[in-house]
């Protein structure tokens, strides 16, 4: 058994460290790193988060919103607000050419403006939270999403466009389904259950294990090597003129080791537009009072 442990050893010794270190890492990507969420340390704020001054929604749907924004701030500490319009953006800031750029800038200001002047997020005013504001005025029609504190932070321009798209193709046919996905949406994104993780995949993670491993088997491998025991002049003897000298000599195979290693193809995958990976801070602007936020605008 230990003749038997000696030749084949190693393979248990690598099988066992790819093993401990995937493990390792493993966790490591499933385990959350945060902490937990903190209590709300902003109570300035206005108490509403449903402004319905288009009256597109009935009671009972701005009553739903507002429970579904209240559960969904417990479990992401950041403010979520919704408005909807159906007054000129333009006209109230001055802006006498309805160009998409005027229009663009006219209700990012609007955002910025009632979320700062309502004191809202989550940690602080003018802290962690998001407003979606719809305008349903004719000629300016259209969806403004704007992040502040964490969830500017976290929402890359891909991943806010998601989310207007998400309004859009919902605002038709129901206002309120639209609204619900906007909820919906900065909670998946914001919820430190998909958002603390590390995205790190199975092989990734296989790979990881596999490299220190193979490290230590090469060097294991390069101890047992065979020394070079020959040179151009092991069989001349120089007494004897240089002639070739022949003994008994025996040379016998004690060790073989075969190894194998299979390289992986790179399948061309990655981390698409829209994750974490890519930064967040979408649609970085500083407001009226020189705050710095993000968000992107749709029209219809």
């Amino acid at each position: 058994m230990k003749q038997y442990f000696k030749y084949f050893g190693i393979f248990y010794i690598l099988f066992a460290v790819l093993l401990v270190i995937t493990g390792v890492v493993w966790v490591f990507r499933t385990v959350s790193w945060e902490n937990p969420l903190q209590e709300r340390q902003n109570n300035l704020c206005s108490q509403e988060r449903v402004f319905d001054y288009a009256d597109v929604l009935t009671t009972q749907e701005e009553n739903a919103l507002r429970k579904q924004i209240a559960e969904a701030e417990k479990k992401i500490a950041c403010d979520l607000v919704l408005v909807t319009l159906k007054e000129s953006v333009l006209g109230k800031y001055g802006y006498l050419e309805n160009t998409d750029t005027n229009w663009e800038k006219a209700i990012e200001r609007y955002a910025d403006d009632f979320f700062e002047q309502n004191q809202y997020g989550y940690d602080e005013v003018y802290g962690d939270g998001a407003i979606l504001i719809d305008n349903w005025y004719e000629g300016e029609m259209g969806s403004h999403f704007g992040t502040y504190g964490a969830v500017y932070e976290t929402y890359s321009v891909g991943m806010i466009e998601d989310l207007l798209d998400d309004v859009y193709f919902r605002i038709d046919g129901s206002p309120y389904q639209a609204y619900k996905a906007y909820i919906e949406h900065v909670q998946e994104k914001m919820s430190p259950s998909s958002n603390s993780r590390p995205s790190i995949s199975v092989a990734a993670c296989f790979m990881i294990g596999l490299i220190p491993a193979l490290i230590y088997i090469v060097i294991h491998l390069k101890n047992k090597e065979g020394k070079k025991t020959t040179n151009l002049n092991t069989y001349i003897d120089n007494e004897i003129g240089g002639a070739p000298r022949f003994v008994v000599q025996r040379d016998d195979l004690v060790n073989q080791y075969i190894t194998s290693r299979r390289i992986p193809r790179n399948s061309g995958s990655g981390v698409g537009a829209g994750g974490r990976a890519v930064g967040g801070r979408g649609g970085s602007h500083r407001n009226s009072s020189g705050r710095v936020s993000g968000g992107g605008s749709r029209r219809r």
